[in-house]
């Protein structure tokens, strides 16, 4: 399982995550270390299907800043247990 980033959307992503708990509430979140457990910017929040999968859509500059394109530094794209107010521990981890 893991994240997969879906190609055809200009300003964002739509990773698609497996390999979840099932019916669980998880986060998709930008983190500043490759581990994912720096500072968090919390972009969804989402809860998996039955079979633990998800498709979560988040729009913004997203592709730039997990490439680290142009001053920006270089994020990491996370999927974290809890929720939007509380993320917990990653579980997912992907670079560019």
């Amino acid at each position: 399982g893991g994240a997969r980033l879906r190609p055809g959307v200009p300003q964002g992503v739509q990773p698609s995550v497996t390999a979840l708990q099932p019916k669980a509430p998880y986060v998709l979140a930008l983190s500043n270390v490759p581990g994912g457990r720096g500072d968090g910017l919390v972009l969804a929040a989402f809860t998996t299907s039955p079979a633990g999968s998800a498709i979560v859509s988040a729009v913004g500059p997203i592709r730039q800043m997990v490439q680290g394109e142009g001053k920006s530094p270089r994020r990491y794209l996370v999927i974290a247990t809890g929720t939007g107010d509380a993320p917990g521990e990653p579980v997912q981890v992907q670079g560019p």
